[in-house]
């Protein structure tokens, strides 16, 4: 990564925000991970999509496929990196689908592409769309792995960071419990 690991570029950026914020994943916690910080200055955007296609590189990769404003710039710039089409989706976790305009050929190998990786439904949905155009695929990439625990997704899944930050369910959440207002990044 250019001299730079993916935690410097963590600490520099300053990434962690401390608060109550609900994950996409539903579950709670008191860090978000605001990548961006990072992905409003394409230098770095490009140094991290550059070694997540790194990390695939002897994986044949016919198409990237991202979700969501912040992972259609790092899906983008991977798909650059790897010589392969770009595809975004859109919607609400649970009923995604491509963005119009998009398509993803049958056959296809595709590879995923999230900021932040949780409990991995998000890259579970997005297999199953990817299944449903014909095509299968062949690996997801994410900036930072925060799921604390080892996840099986049937396929190479690689990340840059791991951070140990906890995530609750809502009902066992502590700052909820407190009465701490919860926050909805991204939205």
């Amino acid at each position: 990564m250019s001299g730079r690991s993916a935690a410097e570029i963590v600490a520099d950026s300053q990434l962690i925000r401390h608060g109550h914020f609900v994950l996409s994943s539903g579950m709670h916690t008191p860090y978000y991970v605001a990548w961006e910080r990072v992905l409003q200055h394409p230098v770095l955007t490009s140094t991290v999509c550059q070694a997540l296609a790194d990390r695939f590189r002897g994986t044949p990769v016919d198409v990237v496929i991202s979700s969501g404003v912040l992972g259609a710039i790092l899906g983008h710039e991977t798909a650059r990196a790897l010589g392969a089409q770009a595809v975004f989706v859109e919607g609400m976790h649970g009923r995604r689908v491509l963005r119009p305009g998009f398509r993803v050929e049958s056959g296809a190998r595709a590879l995923l592409v999230e900021e932040v990786i949780v409990t991995g439904e998000s890259a579970r949905e997005l297999m199953r769309l990817v299944s449903g155009h014909g095509s299968r695929t062949v690996g997801v990439a994410a900036l930072v792995d925060r799921s604390s625990t080892a996840l099986n997704l049937g396929v190479p899944v690689e990340t840059l960071a791991v951070l140990d930050l906890e995530a609750y369910p809502p009902p066992m959440c502590p700052q909820c419990r407190e009465g701490v207002p919860l926050e909805r990044p991204g939205q």
